[in-house]
């Protein structure tokens, strides 16, 4: 199957650790003109109005007023220190943003139009962020923890350190003998909405084993071969998702859903899901998604391209 790129997993920047732990070299790169500041809300962050596609980044001077003092350091990009600031607190409770306030944009829907540094900034901010915001108190003694290195590790009065959590989860492309693709319908989605399957890796059990037993215990099928596709994080709060192809013998009469978790499955032939999505029948979900790389992969072509007739 062909590797279609996963819109998350796009561009690279130097984390910089070295600085990151480096209290002194910290302070320096945050007071440097080559500094540059992040805006983030939730999920969200600030775009630049005047530049189409670009996010906005701010020098020093003009972050002040955005939480900079509280700024997660979130690496290098040759000459510019970036760093990442938390205005979720500023956001009017009634989401209507005064003339003054950045333009925001969410991560999971906007990213794959962005650049591949822009993106690798804007993930990282949201994971760190979304995690240093609900992090407060040791889990082994209750004590407050106190933030380290911009809130990459935190620690309470006892010592005890805490990193960021990341919880695994699987996503897979299941193939029958004929090449066809199982795509399911969550009964909390709406009608026509379909995804392939996915579900979070239990405590000792390998990415294997998760993906047979998620296929199985949704459907009823049984996964033989299971090959690695590709990982992107999913910071919504705080996935890895980890995507691969499986292969199962058996066919669509063998599917079986329990109409709680999943209200419909279906072995999708290539044929069969360009008719329906282009006649609205169903739906995919958002292009920076894993599943929308990895039936794209299974199509041969882009989802515009079969709108387009392709």
């Amino acid at each position: 199957m062909p590797y279609i790129g996963l819109s998350l997993a796009r561009g690279r920047i130097d984390r910089d650790e070295l600085t990151r732990n480096d209290p002194r070299a910290l302070a320096t790169a945050r007071l440097s003109p080559q500094a540059r500041y992040l805006l983030v809300a939730g999920d969200s962050v600030a775009i630049n109005p005047n530049a189409q596609g670009r996010l906005l980044f701010l020098e020093r001077r003009e972050a002040t007023q955005w939480n900079a003092h509280d700024a997660a350091y979130l690496g290098r990009d040759g000459e510019h220190y970036y760093f990442g600031c938390d205005i979720t607190d500023l956001v009017p409770s009634d989401d209507v943003l005064p003339t003054h306030f950045p333009q925001l944009r969410p991560v999971r829907l906007w990213a794959h139009e962005w650049a591949d540094r822009d993106t690798a900034l804007a993930v990282g901010a949201v994971a760190i962020l979304n995690w240093r915001r609900v992090t407060h108190f040791c889990q082994r003694c209750g004590e407050q923890l106190e933030q380290r290195f911009t809130g990459w590790d935190m620690a309470c009065p006892a010592g005890h350190q805490v990193f960021p959590r990341i919880d695994p989860a699987v996503i897979m492309a299941i193939h029958d003998p004929d090449d066809r693709l199982l795509l399911g319908r969550n009964s909390a989605w709406g009608p026509g909405r379909y995804s392939v399957l996915a579900g979070f890796v239990e405590a000792g059990e390998t990415l294997e084993a998760a993906v047979r037993r998620e296929v199985f215990e949704e459907t009823h099928i049984t996964v033989g071969r299971v090959e690695y596709y590709g990982s992107q994080p999913w910071p919504f709060p705080r996935s890895l998702m980890l995507a691969f192809d499986g292969w199962t013998e058996q066919s669509e009469a063998e599917l079986a859903v329990d109409g709680k978790e999943m209200a419909h499955a279906h072995f999708f032939s290539r044929e069969e899901f360009c008719q329906q999505l282009r006649a609205g029948e169903i739906r995919m979900p958002t292009p920076t998604s894993v599943a929308a790389s990895l039936v794209q992969a299974w199509l041969g072509r882009s989802f515009a391209e079969v709108m387009a007739g392709r």
